[in-house]
């Protein structure tokens, strides 16, 4: 299902109230059976600024990505991962933008239109 470069964002679950947001970035260096080799970017939240943090090592992660604990997108080829970074926008959601085009907004909640 996956191919060798494409890019993902890795959301741990969270399973508990308070369990903090923990994210991966990367692309997919080998794919088999559910299992996804993936190098890039842990971001973890900030306890005392309440910002996300990107954690500035390289990671090279073996994942199960069908075992119920993580939730999976596929970003788009184009995304810069090295750029990669968590900002919080005007109505205070939580958006994934690289230095190039790309923006996702993967807050939790939806936003209210006002009109």
């Amino acid at each position: 299902m996956l191919k060798q470069g494409e890019k993902l964002l890795i959301v741990h679950r969270r399973l508990f109230e308070k369990d903090t947001p923990r994210f991966f970035v990367g692309e997919v260096e080998a794919y088999e059976a559910g299992l996804a080799k993936v190098k890039g970017y842990t971001f973890v939240k900030d306890l005392f600024s309440g910002s996300m943090k990107k954690k500035p090592d390289l990671r090279t992660k073996i994942m199960s990505i069908i075992s119920g604990t993580f939730i999976v997108y596929q970003l788009p080829i184009t995304v810069l991962l090295d750029s990669v970074r968590f900002e919080l926008d005007q109505d205070g959601s939580l958006i994934l933008r690289d230095k190039g085009d790309f923006a996702m907004d993967v807050g939790e909640s939806v936003k209210r239109e006002t009109h």
